[in-house]
């Protein structure tokens, strides 16, 4: 444990992390797995310039990292494995335009991207990109993306070279989506919403099942998994 906060340390200094907010802490985790499996852990959370660096420590030993983009009282936060790469998005939805800030693992620093999205208010079904602005905060993009809702989470494909695929989940008018270009490390998703000093999170990720044939399904989750922090400093 004390090697895992060390870490955290060290990498927060070659980032430069900037004058935190009131979410940076040390919190106690317990959580529910979409499978009703209770586990509990260690969550830490700093900030690095706009974004905010998240590490999870469970109990019997992994961990994830993750980083995420704080929306008013909500925190997005895409998690994976430490070798992975993977990006977050996160929209306010607004009926059927979602105005959304994204950033991701390869550049800490940059400022984030936006994307504008325009559809049918149920979020479901193919999407027009109607802002797309890069990092670098001087050239666009454009084109679609696609929603598969399933409740309060979704599917989400961006049919880009390469592909990237994005698990969400949805908090009031928020819609967080992870996502990543290599179907089999894809990131998993998690959304917090500050209660005083605590917080309540719902996560996700997709179901990747391989047919007979050797090729990969993804499906969006049947629902979420649950995950309360409580502060500890």
């Amino acid at each position: 444990m004390r090697k895992f906060w060390l870490s955290l340390v060290l990498f927060l200094a070659a980032a430069g992390a900037a004058m935190a907010d009131d979410m940076v802490g040390r919190y106690a985790a317990t959580g529910v797995t979409p499978e009703d499996q209770n586990y509990q852990g260690e969550v830490q959370i700093e900030q690095v310039g706009n974004l905010h660096v998240v590490l999870w420590k469970l109990e019997g030993g992994a961990a994830y990292k993750g980083v995420g983009i704080r929306q008013g009282n909500v925190l997005g936060v895409a998690y994976g494995a430490a070798d992975t790469k993977f990006g977050i998005v996160v929209y306010k939805v607004d009926g059927g335009k979602l105005e959304g800030v994204w950033a991701d693992t390869r550049d800490l620093k940059s400022e984030l991207g936006k994307e504008t999205l325009e559809g049918s208010p149920d979020l479901n079904g193919t999407y027009k990109i109607t802002l797309g602005q890069n990092r670098d905060g001087m050239t666009n993009y454009s084109g679609t993306i696609d929603l598969k809702r399933n409740g309060n989470t979704f599917l989400v494909y961006w049919p880009i070279k390469p592909p990237a695929l994005g698990v969400g989940v949805l908090v009031d008018d928020m819609l967080v989506v992870a996502y990543g270009s290599n179907p089999t490390k894809l990131p998993g998703v998690v959304a917090y919403k500050s209660s005083g000093s605590d917080m309540e999170g719902l996560w996700a990720f997709l179901d990747l099942k391989k047919s007979s044939t050797g090729s990969v399904n993804i499906a969006p989750p049947k629902k979420p998994g649950t995950e309360t922090l409580k502060r500890q400093n």
